[in-house]
């Protein structure tokens, strides 16, 4: 990428910065009176909850609290929903007791569905608040409401053409502006900075600071752009985290899961992404995920630990059985898909592990699905690292699916009894227009930030470097490329990942098996981050070339 040289030097003298660093915040759309603000992100800079479905809801709440009506929170099995769950509990007894909260189970389905209606009824809820679902349950908001419980929705998904209009508020920030990048549990954690105002007064957001470490976790895991209020709340996240960890202070079930996955020292967001997330996921793809939600809400540290390990042992049954379904689904993989489709017979909520690895695997956007007892087909499509919009491909054979949603990277979907054949046909017709439309679709290029020769990786290199993190979808770290390299050794770290030393004594990561290595000098694009265990800087080899 090539910036327009004078916006790179306007950014420098605004932000104090080198010409490298204000390169970077060039190609990331940064402007120069933005700059500032981005390297050091504040919570002053959120967006208030104004718009009026957040004071709607809000003064819905606070009714209910004045009046003692029973409320129940019900969430998603994943971490964003989970996260947004335990946000929402911990924001609202500050004010009742009255509370209940519900997750679902994989076995009945994702979404405010009608058994869950009938049970919060049951269970006397009169005031019912989604946490990271419910913009498609139209049918189900109207049956809650016609049972007597008035709903407010949370959500972030994008929104269907015709909205819940039973629902007290829909608070999905993508109703009123479809860019906007807010996670579910961001999306929560608003509603709760908007009850706050509407109970307490204008300066009450101080105290949920204290949820942010868990508006991070959900942020990051996933996977919503890390830009806008989003980077700004993960940040913000993340900071109160470390310090707590460091004080002794953290979340006890964050404590423990960091204890369980071997985190030592700061964490970061690939610890989140990579580490807590899964393990978060796990009881959810597998069994009843309320002890998930247990753990992030307990106060008991040895109660922690023992569910954090409970969890650990599920997320390695996890990866044990994916590695199977994985290996299972790329033996049907049909190479003349552009939209691998595959089915399985593995239960539980593996599909969207085992169709991000096929699409990985394979370079093409896949779904896995599996058949249902009355004929359907459900599962999840991932995009993989290709620019296909899953979310455009699926909303052209609507017609074929039951319930469905997602975004552009990540779906849910059930194919109606009797439309699989058509469902394949159509939907790989559909990415094959995007392709046409765009060449590049299936092997986008690396975006190449700037040229770095290595002598200048080094720690003042990090310093900025690190101020642009946190690093994620819509805020990719940035990429390098350098010419003349040449490995001075190697060895396997593990299958498949081999760490080099570069002339210069620089050490470098490269997916690549030890016969494959490249000899003699080559080209690499790369990306650069501190080691742990030397706190020194490191590449990681993306691509190369002789």
């Amino acid at each position: 990428m090539e910036p327009d040289g004078e916006l790179v030097a306007r950014l420098a003298r605004a932000a104090g910065v080198g010409e490298l660093c204000a390169r970077v915040l060039a190609n990331r759309g940064v402007l120069p009176e933005e700059a500032a603000g981005f390297l050091s992100p504040s919570l002053g800079s959120v967006s208030a909850p104004e718009e009026d479905p957040w004071r709607v809801a809000a003064r819905r709440i606070a009714a209910a609290v004045r009046r003692g009506e029973r409320i129940g929170i019900f969430g998603d099995y994943d971490t964003d929903g989970i996260t947004s769950a335990a946000v929402l509990r911990l924001a609202l007894s500050r004010y009742t007791d009255n509370l209940c909260v519900r997750l679902p189970v994989r076995q009945v389905g994702y979404g405010l569905l009608e058994p869950y209606v009938r049970d919060l009824f049951a269970d006397g809820v009169r005031l019912l608040v989604t946490a990271d679902c419910g913009v498609s349950n139209r049918g189900e908001v109207e049956l809650a409401a016609s049972l007597g419980m008035d709903v407010i929705v949370t959500d972030h998904h994008i929104p269907p053409q015709e909205l819940p209009a039973a629902a007290v508020a829909v608070l999905d920030p993508k109703v009123w502006d479809p860019e906007d990048p807010l996670a579910g549990v961001g999306v929560a954690w608003k509603l709760a900075w908007a009850v706050a105002r509407e109970l307490e007064g204008p300066g009450a957001r101080r105290w949920l600071g204290g949820l942010l470490d868990l508006v991070s976790v959900g942020t990051v895991v996933d996977i919503a752009p890390l830009v806008g209020d989003n980077r700004v709340l993960a940040f913000a996240g993340l900071k109160h985290l470390n310090r707590a960890l460091s004080g002794g202070r953290a979340r006890p079930g964050l404590e423990a899961l960091a204890r369980v996955a071997g985190l030592r020292g700061a964490v970061d967001e690939e610890d989140l992404g990579w580490r807590i997330g899964p393990r978060i996921n796990s009881i959810g793809r597998l069994k009843d995920p309320g002890p998930a939600l247990d753990l992030l809400l307990t106060s008991d540290r040895r109660e922690a630990l023992r569910i954090a390990s409970l969890l650990n042992q599920l997320n390695a049954e996890r990866q044990r059985r994916t590695e199977q379904a994985v290996a299972r689904a790329l033996e049907e993989v049909d190479p003349g898909q552009d939209f691998k489709v595959v089915l399985t017979e593995e239960t539980g909520g593996l599909a969207g592990l085992i169709a991000g690895r096929v699409a990985a695997a394979t370079g093409r956007p896949a779904a896995v699905l599996g058949r249902r007892a009355d004929g359907s087909y459900g599962g999840s499509a991932r995009a993989g690292e290709t620019e296909v919009d899953l979310y455009g491909a699926l909303l052209e054979v609507g017609d074929l699916l039951g319930e469905w949603g997602g975004h552009r990277k990540a779906a849910g979907l059930t194919v109606a009894p009797g439309n699989l054949d058509a469902f394949v046909r159509r939907v790989n017709d559909a990415v094959r227009r995007q392709r046409a439309a765009d060449p590049e679709l299936f092997e986008p290029a690396v975006e190449v930030d700037a040229e770095v020769g290595l002598e200048l990786v080094d720690d003042g290199l990090l310093v900025w470097h690190e101020r642009l993190a946190p690093f994620g979808s819509g805020n990719y770290r940035p990429v390098f490329v350098a010419e003349g390299l040449r490995i001075q050794g190697a060895r396997e770290l593990w299958e498949g990942m081999s760490l080099l030393r570069l002339g210069g004594g620089l050490r470098a990561k490269l997916a690549c098996a030890p016969e494959a290595l490249p000899e003699g000098p080559f080209d690499a694009a790369f990306t650069v981050y501190r080691s742990r265990y030397t706190g020194g800087a490191e590449i990681e080899i993306l691509d190369w070339r002789r």
